[in-house]
């Protein structure tokens, strides 16, 4: 008997996807053998242009690719409640593993194939959050990236530079509290579970923003841990304000604190760290309401070049 190799769930929500959308489906078309399955959840009523590009991509050969539309464009969250609840109703459970894939990025199948072992299995351990690297490429403000694809990439983390590139939930939540760094949900395996999770917490969470680490906090979540070389390839803008970034991130810090409480409840030993955290956010805001300081800008933390 033939075991069906541990592979997570594909799951590329899709909002105006335009060029980008295109770019990641090219990245997708050689990366499908390393998914059980792929959902594609188009956020947009009847008649975009996102639907001609899935045709013309299905057009291209064999795909495994299933198709999910909301009919009216739903805010973020209630986009992301939307595609979790059809693969509810498609038979997947908590434990299934997702990769969540932004449609403006890329798929990185080198980085994937370097990972999985001989059978195909994905080396993912239960109670684990996967995060990072990131492969960094720069698009234009105007135009996307049309720049050699065969050269190496940055690889960007949210880790320490020296390590280590495992820690418990608490620890790394508090560290990104104190110090954002780059995060991206893109790429990032979690477990249906941890959705489902944050789904049904009584507090909402109000937008996308903090959503790596609110993923990371969902209760049945022990520890996060980074791949040891990019699986996704992301695009940022050099011109981009972090500043003005992270200060758009942290409005959603009054849901990070209540949903992190409800962690600590699970996990006693993740208290620590989150009040350490939470004292320093509250004298960083302190310092900026009286003009004696300012809140941290987003560090950008390049690690190495790996190849493409």
């Amino acid at each position: 008997m033939v075991e069906t190799p541990i592979q997570p769930i594909l799951v590329l929500p899709v909002y105006r996807g335009g060029d980008r959308f295109k770019r990641a489906l090219r990245s997708l078309r050689d990366s499908e053998q390393y998914f059980s399955r792929i959902v594609i959840s188009l956020n947009s009523p009847s008649g975009s242009p996102d639907e001609d590009t899935v045709a013309e991509y299905k057009s291209q050969g064999p795909t495994k690719i299933e198709i999910i539309q909301s009919s009216t464009e739903l805010p973020w969250m209630p986009h992301q409640y939307f595609w979790l609840s059809h693969l509810e109703k498609t038979g997947a459970k908590p434990d299934d593993w997702l990769y969540w894939f932004a449609h403006d990025d890329e798929i990185k199948p080198s980085g994937i194939a370097r990972l999985i072992d001989a059978d195909g299995n994905w080396p993912l351990e239960k109670g684990t959050i996967y995060l990072g690297p990131w492969g960094m490429r720069y698009d234009e403000p105007d135009k996307l990236y049309d720049g050699p694809i065969d050269t190496d990439v940055e690889s960007w983390t949210s880790f320490p530079l020296q390590g280590p590139l495992r820690l418990p939930v608490g620890e790394w939540v508090a560290q990104q509290l104190e110090q954002p760094t780059y995060i991206n949900m893109s790429g990032c395996i979690t477990t249906l579970g941890s959705f489902q999770e944050l789904r049904k917490f009584p507090i909402a969470k109000p937008g996308g923003m903090r959503i790596e680490m609110a993923t990371a906090a969902a209760p049945r979540n022990l520890f996060v841990q980074e791949f040891p070389e990019p699986v996704i390839i992301t695009y940022t803008c050099k011109v981009s304000d972090r500043t003005k970034y992270a200060k758009v991130v942290r409005k959603d810090d009054r849901h990070m604190v209540a949903w992190l409480a409800n962690y600590v409840a699970h996990h006693p030993s993740a208290a620590l760290p989150a009040s350490r955290a939470t004292a320093k956010v509250a004298l960083g805001y302190l310092k900026m309401l009286t003009k004696k300081g300012s809140l941290p800008e987003e560090d950008w933390r390049f690690r190495e070049l790996v190849q493409p």
